[in-house]
């Protein structure tokens, strides 16, 4: 019988605050989104005065004075590079790991008994290990053991096996219908007014009621929370579809040459990650827009077939410099901006055709810039080594003063900026 282990961390971004920076343990403590616009992350002191997720910082301005509420900018390189160590850390307990987000992992625990006391040994050795405390919620298929993780965040051990619970039927009977994973506020908001209130009662739902409403994914969801297990461990990342990079700019952008340079950014962004990917795009659209919050709200993109499918940055800064002078209209104020890149194939099997301007040689000579710049950056940091297209001031820029300004508290890359390593008297 299949079993099923979701490790969550435990209010991830600010556990990996916390962890270099002891004092900041029971107080509350908020970390911000790109240009420290809304809340993605709180502590669970946070929580209790009633805070929501994703709520804008102005709106939370006297509840941060009132309550003393220490507020961070988001340290992806941080976040990111304590993920990989607990992700690494949870290698050691089971044959096969899937890494479902940055702070969240499946594992199959198909093979182990007495699972609650291993999940035990699991969250021991996470914490001493990387310092970030998890909770592990352990069921017969991944939506219960999705649904086990609820329960465990709120138990002492922070570990809650379902699959050995005495009365399964009554933690299902306290779970809200859109706590149930796949759900969304669509289907929650249906199920409600036809008086399914609790995953209990989405569970004895009729299969064709279901089917019609939410088709075969929705099937899908009762199957699992009966037991029986419809989505196994993706254990290999399936190819992307398309690769997207998108900002809100720090101030409004009103020139074309500024709105140029932003999209320069993300395009060599873009590059980067398709190279990393191993896949070329055929296709470039770029998109930008003002406020949505103002009546004169504008919105537009363009879109743009390339001739040969490619992951070169040269390539795709020609067409995307393009594509947003179709899109951009003088005396709007962008916003924000972004590239998406889509049609991706392996890297190795693009084609060429009777329209692709570059020899083999140059082609070559080309993908050899592009690896040697990928090297550069990676060695050096990142844009170590970048285009002129892209700008040098970039006064749209995200903004992570809580991090950057010194006057105010800051959130250095302890662990992978050596100028910002921790020191200890």
């Amino acid at each position: 019988m299949a079993t099923f282990a979701l490790v969550d961390c435990n209010n991830f971004y600010v556990s990996c605050e916390r962890l270099f920076n002891p004092k900041l343990n029971g107080k509350p403590v908020v970390v911000l989104s790109n240009n420290d616009g809304c809340v993605v992350a709180r502590s669970q002191e946070v929580k209790d005065l009633g805070i929501k997720m994703g709520v804008p910082l102005f709106k939370i301005r006297e509840e941060i004075k009132k309550y003393n509420i220490l507020v961070y900018s988001s340290n992806y390189a941080l976040y990111g590079d304590l993920s990989g160590r607990v992700m690494s850390t949870l290698s050691h307990f089971a044959p096969d790991v899937e890494i479902y987000s940055i702070d969240e992992a499946f594992l199959d625990l198909s093979e182990f008994s007495n699972l609650t006391e291993y999940g035990k040994e699991i969250r021991a050795t996470v914490l001493q290990w990387v310092g970030i405390p998890v909770s592990i919620g352990i069921g017969s298929t991944k939506t219960l053991a999705k649904l086990a993780n609820r329960v465990a965040k709120k138990s002492q051990t922070g570990v809650f096996d379902l699959s050995n619970c005495d009365n399964p039927d009554e933690v299902l009977a306290k779970t809200e219908v859109g706590d149930i994973w796949g759900i969304g506020s669509k289907y929650g908001k249906w199920c409600r007014e036809h008086g399914i209130i609790n995953a209990l009662q989405f569970r004895d739902m009729n299969d064709e009621i279901i089917r019609k409403k939410m088709g075969v994914i929705g099937v899908r969801m009762l199957m699992e929370l009966r037991g029986i297990s419809c989505l196994p461990m993706e254990l290999m990342a399936n190819p992307k579809k398309e690769t997207c990079v998108s900002r809100s700019f720090s101030q409004p952008i009103t020139e074309l040459s500024e709105l140029k340079e932003a999209i320069a950014t993300y395009t060599h962004r873009a590059a980067e990650k398709l190279r990393k990917q191993k896949q070329s795009a055929n296709v470039i659209t770029v998109f930008a827009r003002t406020s949505p919050f103002k009546d004169d709200f504008y919105s537009n993109s363009a879109t743009l077939e390339m001739p040969v499918a490619t992951n070169n940055t040269v390539e795709l800064l020609r067409a995307s410099s393009q594509l947003i002078e179709c899109i951009y209209r003088q005396g709007e104020s962008f916003k924000k901006g972004g590239v998406i890149l889509t049609g991706l194939v392996d890297e190795c099997v693009s084609q060429t055709n009777l329209f692709d301007r570059l020899t083999d040689e140059e082609r070559e000579r080309s993908l050899n810039l592009m690896t040697t710049m990928d090297n550069l950056n990676s060695k050096f940091g990142r844009d170590a080594l970048k285009f002129a297209s892209a700008g040098v001031k970039q006064i749209w820029k995200t903004k992570s003063e809580m991090r950057r300004n010194a006057s105010r508290r800051e959130s250095p890359r302890y662990t992978t900026c050596w100028e910002e390593l921790l020191w200890v008297s």
